[in-house]
């Protein structure tokens, strides 16, 4: 089963640290689509162990959400990574996605996919690309892993990695690498958050650039970024409708639907379309 196949949408990802119980239930109120308890930059090192209880009693019963679950681990490199995970491993109750940071080696993704076999968890995973090497493996990545629900971009990382302003040309570029590695191995891409709280301008940029350039997706740091990522990324009616026609006429052969020859590249297109729908 491919990314694109689980009915669960992911069109936004609202990042709440997971010292702080008392907000996640804002992701459901808020709209949006996944929430991320996060035990990595959001957590100071002095509360990663706080920070890993309230994990165990989020997970200790059912997620009371219309939002699905995501836990950021740290870094499977470090001790904090390898102490989340152990969490992990023994909660009654797994989350739909873990998202691994700084993922540089597909082995980094295999070992954490290991481990919830062996387990038996159901939980996906979702790599974030944050520097340079990371846009490099990530085709390998792809590849080889086998529970990739998802690929997200860390901007703020990969600005620092590079050594660029968080508005540089060149995070646009690793955007469009990370789409199209995810178009190819028909896995969602998720944008960075907007980092920009207030300005609505900036968001809506980042929005419409996403969008526009193959993100199925964006993560937000803040609830009131949720509903404008929601809207852009759900396709319209009209857009519905022309990816309906181009599946049905791809079933039938050779055709030609408001003024486009379908090949398979459109009818992927058009599948991609429905899956956001």
């Amino acid at each position: 089963m491919n990314a694109r196949d689980v009915e669960t949408r992911t069109r936004s990802w609202l990042f709440t640290p997971a010292t702080r119980p008392e907000r996640f239930a804002n992701a459901g109120r808020a709209g949006a689509d996944v929430l991320i308890v996060d035990l990595e930059d959001a957590v100071r090192p002095e509360e990663k162990d706080t920070a890993r209880r309230q994990l165990r009693n989020l997970l200790s019963q059912p997620f009371g959400s219309s939002a699905a679950l995501a836990v950021r681990i740290n870094t499977p490199n470090s001790r904090n990574g390898l102490n989340d995970l152990a969490a992990l491993l023994d909660a009654e109750f797994q989350p739909a996605y873990i998202v691994i940071p700084k993922v540089e080696a597909a082995q980094t993704v295999l070992q954490v996919e290991a481990l919830l076999c062996e387990v038996a968890s159901d939980a996906r995973v979702v790599p974030l690309v944050e520097s340079r090497k990371g846009i490099v493996v990530l085709p390998e990545v792809l590849a080889v892993a086998s529970r990739v629900a998802a690929v997200m971009f860390g901007a703020g990382d990969y600005a620092g990695d590079v050594g660029v302003h968080a508005d540089s040309f060149a995070l646009s570029v690793a955007r469009v690498q990370i789409s199209a590695a995810c178009a190819v191995s028909d896995v969602r891409a998720i944008d960075a958050p907007c980092f920009e709280i207030a300005n609505s301008g900036a968001l809506e940029e980042e929005i419409r650039f996403a969008a526009g350039n193959g993100f199925d997706g964006k993560a937000a740091i803040h609830p009131s970024h949720v509903r404008s990522i929601n809207a852009a990324m759900t396709p319209n009616a009209a857009k519905i409708d022309w990816a309906h026609r181009v599946i049905d006429a791809a079933r039938e052969g050779a055709a030609v639907i408001d003024g486009r020859m379908v090949d398979e590249a459109i009818a992927r297109e058009a599948r991609r379309v429905l899956s956001r729908a």
